[in-house]
Order: structure tokens, then sequence, then C-alpha cells
């Protein structure tokens, strides 16, 4: 429900101009080789929208295994928006960013509580379906830190 409260707060403006939004763009969907990026994968939630939206993925706390840098465990905001930017040539407004990490993070969490809810009735009884299930608790605590973080 925070979160929710929070999202409606937050809502930034449409983008001028929808682009291609990957819609699972993080480690786990990259081929990354010596010279960098070699080929994203996993194109099925691909959509018109904001694009921002990946980058705000791609920063959900979920995808940082361990890692204590806020871009996918590696990386930083700054650099990952001074690198959007020289690519795109569009400005990154590091508000719509979080919008998307909440809303990603919340996402995720609803994805584990299904996850949890297919497992304990019995459609999915597998080790997979247990595991993601597992982390639904751990976005919770996530998004609250994500709403009680000032600036990130």
């Amino acid at each position: 429900d925070l979160a929710l409260v929070w999202l409606k707060a937050h809502l930034p403006a449409a983008p001028a101009v929808p682009r291609l939004v990957h819609g699972d763009f993080r480690n786990g969907n990259l081929i990354v080789g010596p010279d960098g990026i070699r080929a994203v994968l996993d194109w099925e939630l691909a959509h018109l929208g904001d694009p921002l939206e990946d980058l705000g993925w791609l920063c959900v706390p979920s995808w940082r295994f361990g890692g204590v840098a806020p871009v996918g465990g590696f990386g930083t905001r700054d650099d990952l928006f001074a690198a959007y930017e020289a690519a795109s040539g569009t400005p990154v407004d590091a508000g719509a960013v979080r919008f998307w990490e909440v809303l990603g993070t919340l996402r995720w969490g609803l994805i584990c509580a299904e996850s949890a809810n297919r497992f304990l009735t019995g459609g999915d009884r597998s080790v997979e379906r247990a595991v993601i299930a597992r982390r639904a608790s751990e976005t919770e605590i996530d998004l609250l830190d994500l709403l009680t973080t000032e600036g990130m």
C-alpha cells in the first residue's frame, strides 16, 4: 500500500516520444564479452513506452545479487545516466528512473508472491518456483528502503 501511494505521488510525465522498452533489461539477460555487451536476450516483454523504465529495472535491488552498487550490483547511477545520455542524446530524469525502480521492485515482489501461490497451491512444485517465491520478503524490505531513502 505504501508503495502504491508513493508511486501515485511520483508518477512521471509520459515521454514526449515513446521508445522501444526491453521490459526485462538486467544482468541475467545480457551476454557480455571483452568488448562490452554483445547481445540482449529475452525480448518477450518489449513494448513502446518510457525508455527510463529499462534503467529503473536495471537498478532494482533484487538484481544486485549481494553487490552494493545500485546498478546491477556493479555500477553507479551517475555512470549509467552519463552513458545513456551520451548514447541517446536524451537527458535522464533521475526522479523518473527512481519511479521505475520503485515500480520494478513492487512488480518483482508481486511476481515472487504469485510464485509462492503457485507453489503452495500445487500449480508448480518446482524448485525454481520455490526459490523465486522465497524472495517476496526481500522485496518488501527493498521497497521500504527505497521509500525511506532520500535521493538514493
